[in-house]
């Protein structure tokens, strides 16, 4: 049986992400589809601007059988551990492929960049260039600029989705090489792309921009309904809200992401911004740039534990599903089924705890404090 997994965001859904999803269907010819989200929180450590069960929801009626969650500790790290957390995950529910979106459509040239991030060179290289005070990506960029003169390798080694799309087979390799890898180019709008360049296809960032001036997104979206939230609004109750854990927290030495010192660096422009972008740019170095700085944000607010740095997080989790889905689920082995959490009711499992916390927070940020509540239903079960 063919069963396609794909990752995703969605922040917001959009018409790129259909035609990821039409793609990848197109090319791998699925029996079934698995989708795995990330939560109420991205990688990059934003706040989404549609809730993690309406996004479950939306993507059964874009042919996804089942939608499992990344949680917030496997999700609101690193491109290393994002990518191996959601492969490890997919692989337990016995994925017989992948797709991923990419800007370089070349499977060969991916794996030899991989072949170089494996050497020993290219380590050695970013110490280097790390001890230099480099930001670990531009380390990165200046070690493959040392490592080979194939352009096309240097100009696509760094970019988002390859980022991803390289961690994706990186990861399959440790956990399971039987797993295909489908590769869809990026179309259109590249990741950072701020305005508005198509009339149908843009960036989730540069429809963000658009929310945060509460205009119109539906001619670049998917025919949905949904009343997205404001990512400024949400961004000012962080501040507010990080204004208050530095209030009554003066140790901070034991957070995940914490170490040189940084947290005394926020504190010292914490009082002195008046947005929460602000104090991202003011914060930021070239070892601590924007996303890792947002992401320790959100580890500061929560109280997120040191211990949980370096390491791999998975549960399976299922927000959503079809019939299909249902049915595929008595297939699984029974220790898998078994481990499958559909509601939070009575779990003991550290993820639980801290996803709960982080759901109570996004319900705050968003205005709907009984959001998390969603927690402890059951998945939903729908579809066309």
């Amino acid at each position: 049986m063919k069963v396609l997994g794909v990752v995703l965001e969605l922040n917001p859904f959009h018409n790129g992400h259909e035609y990821f999803l039409k793609e990848a269907q197109k090319k791998v010819q699925p029996e079934l589809t698995i989708a795995i989200v990330s939560g109420n929180f991205t990688m990059r450590g934003d706040a989404m601007v549609i809730d993690k069960w309406t996004k479950a929801q939306i993507l059964l009626d874009y042919n996804v059988d089942i939608v499992l969650e990344l949680p917030f500790l496997a999700t609101v790290n690193s491109a290393d551990f994002f990518t191996y957390n959601s492969i490890n995950t997919l692989n337990d529910m016995q994925i017989t492929d992948l797709a991923f979106g990419v800007e370089l459509n070349d499977l060969p040239k991916l794996k030899e960049i991989i072949t170089l991030l494996n050497s020993k060179t290219y380590n050695d290289l970013i110490k280097h260039f790390l001890s230099k005070g480099h930001s670990y990506s531009t380390s990165s960029y200046k070690a493959i600029q040392e490592l080979t003169k194939d352009e096309v390798i240097i100009q696509n080694c760094t970019l988002p989705n390859n980022t991803l799309g390289i961690g994706y087979l990186q990861a399959i390799e440790k956990i399971n090489p039987n797993i295909n890898p489908t590769l869809i180019k990026r179309i259109k709008a590249n990741y950072y792309d701020e305005s508005i360049i198509d009339d149908k296809i843009n960036s989730a960032t540069a429809l963000r921009k658009l929310l945060e001036n509460y205009e119109d997104i539906s001619s670049y979206t998917p025919n949905i309904s949904y009343n997205y939230f404001n990512p400024k609004t949400i961004n000012h109750n962080l501040l507010l809200l990080l204004r208050y854990v530095f209030t009554i927290n003066k140790d901070f030495s034991n957070v995940f992401g914490v170490s040189e010192g940084i947290e005394n660096r926020i504190e010292s422009f914490l009082n002195k911004v008046e947005t929460y972008d602000d104090l991202i740019e003011n914060v930021k170095t070239k070892r601590y740039p924007p996303n890792r700085i947002k992401r320790l944000l959100l580890h500061l607010i929560l109280g997120i534990d040191k211990a949980y740095e370096n390491k791999y997080h998975h549960y399976l989790r299922i927000l959503a599903m079809n019939k299909k889905g249902e049915k595929y689920l008595n297939t699984l082995p029974k220790d898998t089924k078994k481990s499958i959490i559909t509601t939070f009711k009575s779990q003991n499992h550290y993820l639980v705890d801290i996803e709960l916390k982080a759901s109570k927070l996004y319900s705050l940020l968003v205005n709907k404090p009984n959001l998390y509540l969603q927690e402890f239903n059951v998945p939903y079960i729908g579809g066309k």
